[in-house]
């Protein structure tokens, strides 16, 4: 569909009389179209904003949302994805694409420079305490699981944390009856709806008798042993994002009629998907799209996976029996991530050499075939691929995501999806000061008869770095591309760790072609065709600390954390320390709602343009 580049509606008489278009200075008599179409093509982001400076003409032209389009299209680095919701060729009297592109330039550089920063702070109020938080790319959406001070009301939440009213209220909001974890949220489609689907697990006595116990204040995180057998209930919910949109619009005030009409007039936003109950603790949620269907899987405790179509409501489940030469230790899985493209998931599983007396324990990167849908119980024997990582006492093993971002239907392709993948990441964090061991898996290519694929073998992986602290021991928060890494006290085990120390993790195992974002000029590269001037080089160090400009991460130091999330794209990340219903947005620059910015201009416009009528 055509966009229009017609800015005359946007010039007021007031400027016409100023700069008549028979003045001395020629730039001056070119048409508005040839400013937006034929010169700004040319020219790179740097002398957009330069050109921004010469007058008020000039910064209205150069706030067009077709001219940041063009640059969100070419830029190549990792990029906050398109909500799917978002009308590429109808939204053009906002200013979101424009703040898409300087949040991935803000964020790329921050990774890049030798002292990364999360240059802005603010607090939002959650109107409740966080219990745990995810992030949905981009930055605009997190989706949180909270509880009141007396523990005694849990809702989930989903919160808007772009609106420019300060302390937005969620959007949306969930009762449940006690606490929920294991959160997990993105962004999939479901019976032809794009929304936020949203993953969480309940835990009940299996009769539903408590015998005096507070279940709400048993560990999510830490092995703990139940006073009685338990129930475990995993629930797939579904919220529309046209309802978040009608309701997280910016030009619309909370207080004013017009929000109330449009809140009274939607339907309940939670639509339940599917409930799977279990009597064994359910870990590791994940949710996938595989074939344009969207796909739910968990770990049962201690060797199976259960995948769930969100479609059909179809269970499949595969147990993995013990590995041949290490049939004599305690198998458990620690991680898993589904890779749909090929058929396959990927398995970590820690074999327990200390309970037969070894020093350490070793861990098993298994590839398993995953069980056709609705086939329940199915055992695998031995794994497709595996390798073992040995002589480490793991706390935690993390797997990358393999995040493909939705396509709305009149949006650009972003993504080439023929292109190289970035290798999958695991992150083992060892126990005490053994540091966090970075192992890479790189993808290859194989021809299934009609065209080249790519998929992950284990032949190839290799170790890459160990960050390691001579005090502290290390955690680690992964994306795709990007991860960021904490440090906690090493004697902290509970489940709000002080942390002192946060930063950014760059991958060494990137190569050129790997590493999306190249800092040294690339010769096959078009002259002209970059949008930026200047990139920082490549990082150096692995593990660089952020430097914060407010005292908010001290209070997380002395306080201690109860959640915590962060999104890669846009480099933000959210923190909620306990008995506090505010939590912390900590940015990489601080990004101007386009709503207050533009406000008194507007004001004015109209006031000169009805002056001239």
């Amino acid at each position: 569909m055509p966009v229009s580049t017609d800015l005359t509606r946007y010039i007021p008489p007031f400027f016409k009389k100023l700069f008549p278009q028979a003045g001395p200075c020629h730039v001056r008599k070119l048409p508005l179209d040839i400013w937006v179409d034929k010169i700004m093509i040319y020219l790179t982001i740097e002398d957009v904003i330069c050109l921004r400076r010469v007058s008020k003409t000039l910064f209205l032209i150069t706030h067009e949302p077709i001219i940041w389009k063009r640059f969100l299209v070419r830029l190549s680095i990792p990029i906050p994805p398109l909500r799917p919701s978002l009308r590429w060729s109808l939204d053009l009297n906002n200013f979101q694409i424009e703040q898409m592109v300087a949040k991935a330039i803000c964020a790329d550089d921050n990774w890049r420079r030798l002292s990364p920063k999360l240059a802005h702070t603010t607090a939002q109020f959650a109107y409740y305490e966080i219990v745990e938080m995810k992030l949905l790319p981009g930055g605009q959406y997190m989706v949180a699981s909270v509880k009141d001070t007396a523990s005694r009301v849990f809702h989930i939440c989903i919160f808007c944390l772009d609106h420019p009213e300060s302390n937005f209220p969620p959007l949306a909001k969930l009762p449940l009856p006690s606490k929920a974890i294991n959160i997990e949220a993105r962004f999939l489609t479901h019976h032809g709806r794009q929304g936020i689907m949203v993953m969480y697990s309940l835990r009940a006595p299996e009769d539903g008798k408590l015998r005096g116990y507070n279940l709400n204040e048993l560990s999510a995180r830490a092995e703990v042993d139940p006073p009685f057998p338990l129930r475990h209930d995993c629930i797939c919910t579904f919220v529309d994002m046209e309802a978040l949109e009608l309701l997280s619009d910016p030009s619309v005030s909370l207080n004013s009629p017009e929000f109330r009409a449009r809140a009274a007039s939607l339907p309940k936003p939670f639509q339940l998907v599917i409930h799977f109950v279990s009597n064994a603790p359910i870990e590791h949620p994940s949710l996938f799209e595989a074939d344009g269907h969207p796909f739910a899987a968990v770990v049962q405790k201690p060797n199976e996976v259960v995948i769930m179509d969100l479609t059909t409501s179809q269970l499949s489940s595969i147990k993995f029996a013990r590995i041949a030469d290490y049939n004599a230790a305690e198998h458990k899985i620690r991680a898993m991530r589904v890779l749909p493209k090929q058929n396959q998931v990927l398995v970590i599983r820690t074999l327990r050499l200390r309970k037969l007396c070894e020093d350490q324990d070793q861990h098993s990167v298994e590839l398993h075939t995953l069980p056709e849908l609705g086939q329940l119980g199915a055992v695998s024997g031995q794994p497709d691929q595996y390798f073992i990582i040995e002589n480490r006492n793991a706390s935690s093993i993390h797997i990358s995501d393999i995040y493909e971002p939705l396509r709305g239907h009149d949006q650009p392709f972003l993504y080439d999806p023929d292109a190289r993948p970035p290798p999958l990441s695991i992150y083992v964090c060892g126990e005490g000061l053994e540091g966090m061991e970075n192992i890479n898996i790189p993808p290859d290519q194989y021809y299934d008869g009609h065209r080249m694929r790519w998929y992950y073998p284990l032949d190839h992986w290799h170790e890459q770095q160990t960050v390691r602290d001579k005090q502290y021991h290390v955690r680690v928060l992964p994306g795709v591309h990007r991860a960021l890494v904490y440090k906690v006290p090493v004697d902290d085990r509970t489940d709000h760790p002080k942390i002192k120390e946060l930063g950014r993790y760059y991958n060494p195992g990137y190569t050129l072609s790997d590493y999306p974002h190249p800092a040294e000029p690339d010769p096959e590269e078009e002259e002209g065709s970059s949008v930026v001037r200047q990139r920082y080089r490549r990082p150096a160090d692995e593990y660089l600390p952020f430097k914060f400009s407010s005292t908010a991460f001290e209070y997380i130091a002395q306080h201690g954390v109860s959640a915590m999330t962060w999104d890669e794209s846009t480099g933000r990340v959210c923190v909620a320390t306990q008995k506090n219903m505010k939590f912390l947005i900590m940015d990489v620059r601080m990004v101007v709602s386009p709503d207050d910015r533009f406000a008194q201009w507007r004001r004015v416009q109209g006031l000169m343009n009805s002056e001239a009528c």
